[in-house]
């Protein structure tokens, strides 16, 4: 089983384009560390609740997971996430923009894949090894499929009284899952805007992500 956990976790860091897995065992130091491009971060359950997971058995046991899991992606591919190697099979990379690495939703071979991230992900375009947009999707195509989902992650997004920065601010919007019932183009948000359900107003869906 650990031996298939080790495969697993190889093959996710590869879909997602990263060549390294870090573990410090550490909250503070995990939770205040700044990725750099190509890296993964292990984080435990047990740090944000009160849980045991994943078990003291595995707990003691991820340094060595973060090590070979990082060996067999160096392996793999020598020159990291980045490298010649990766680029020249096609890697298709999903992110708001290239160098918003960071933010980036995942890494595919298979063009269509890629698109349907970008489709489930609004704000997100696919890019190819050069950094060239080659999927964009419209707010326009994003309407035809509402209603739908959208989860709100960060604490500081404000509703608007319309489609766009030129219309008035509500308030801020709670950090929670919110059903959008319509899309529309406006300025300050290249994904587009949605109207909430509850009628409170739009919010910027460059922002968001779709559940």
């Amino acid at each position: 089983m650990y031996k298939r956990l080790i495969e697993l976790c190889t093959d996710i860091c590869k879909r997602n384009g990263k060549s390294k897995l870090v573990w410090f065992g550490d909250k503070d130091k995990t939770l205040n560390y700044t990725t750099k491009s190509g890296e993964m971060i292990l984080t435990v359950h047990r740090w944000f609740a009160n849980k045991s997971c994943p078990g003291d058995w595995l707990y003691v046991r991820l340094g060595d997971l973060a090590e070979k899991v990082t060996a067999a992606l160096q392996e793999a591919d020598p020159g990291g996430s980045d490298s010649d190697t990766q680029e020249k099979i096609k890697w298709y990379r999903v992110r708001k923009n290239w160098a918003d690495s960071k933010g980036q939703k995942g890494a595919y071979k298979i063009l269509d894949n890629a698109k349907k991230c970008a489709d489930q992900n609004p704000g997100y375009k696919v890019f190819d090894a050069d950094g060239k947009v080659v999927y964009e999707p419209k707010a326009a195509e994003s309407a035809e499929k509402a209603p739908f989902l959208m989860k709100v992650g960060i604490s500081d997004l404000n509703i608007r009284k319309g489609p766009g920065t030129d219309y008035g601010r509500v308030k801020f919007i709670p950090v929670s899952v919110y059903t959008i019932v319509e899309v529309k183009d406006g300025k300050g948000s290249e994904a587009g805007w949605g109207r909430l359900k509850s009628g409170a107003g739009w919010i910027a869906l460059e922002f968001v992500e779709r559940v």
